[in-house]
């Protein structure tokens, strides 16, 4: 299986050449692989769902596959995020974006085409590697590294990034049992134990899945 997965990455099936060509028809840099499907790459496990990263904004993408046989989905288009159906395989695309102010649940965003104040948004180092068609990785957080390393970190200073959304307090629990990152520096700690109350303004069931 692994010499399987490194002659023919998930990137080189016909369905995301499919995808790829179409987003990408005009700039070779409009959409690239992030968060889950590249973390599972590098380390060669299995890769369930794919997430794709986009300058293109939500009508510009349903506008790019209307002629073709790929159905396109709102399935969160108020934060940027389609769905794309293609042979009954399903990818989660979203437009780059900041955001502009959070409650700790949710977040007023503002698209942008520039990656790097796109990665600076997300919560880990590890969910802000960008992986292009041709396999080539763009690493503005040095996720790579601290993923081959086992390093759970959060982006820039933990506690603004645990403020935006205290569900990542939970998130970085599972993400540091799943990888054996447990050499949790002293500022993280201080902002986790700070903020643990803020858990109480997310809704069960985000509780629920994260658990």
């Amino acid at each position: 299986e692994k010499i399987k997965k490194s002659i023919f990455p998930f990137y080189r099936s016909s369905k995301i050449k499919k995808i790829f060509s179409i987003l990408n028809s005009k700039n070779k840099k409009q959409a690239m692989f992030v968060g889950g499907c590249v973390r599972k790459h590098i380390l060669n496990e299995e890769i369930d769902d794919i997430d794709i990263a986009t300058v293109l904004t939500p009508n510009e993408i349903i506008k790019t596959f209307q002629n073709s046989d790929v159905e396109v989905k709102k399935t969160g288009v108020e934060h940027g995020t389609l769905t794309l159906i293609f042979e009954g395989q399903k990818f989660e695309i979203t437009t780059l974006r900041q955001d502009i102010l959070t409650d700790g649940r949710h977040a007023n965003i503002k698209f942008t085409e520039n990656w790097d104040e796109d990665s600076k948004r997300r919560d880990f180092t590890i969910n802000a590697i960008y992986l292009d068609q041709k396999g080539k990785f763009y690493d503005p957080q040095s996720g790579v590294k601290d993923l081959k390393d086992n390093k759970v970190q959060f982006i820039g200073d933990p506690d603004k990034r645990i403020k935006e959304d205290y569900l990542r307090i939970l998130r970085f629990l599972r993400f540091s049992l799943q990888y054996g990152s447990f050499d949790i520096n002293d500022n993280t700690k201080k902002a986790i134990k700070f903020n643990l109350n803020g858990i109480t303004k997310l809704s069960k069931e985000r509780i629920y899945g994260e658990l």
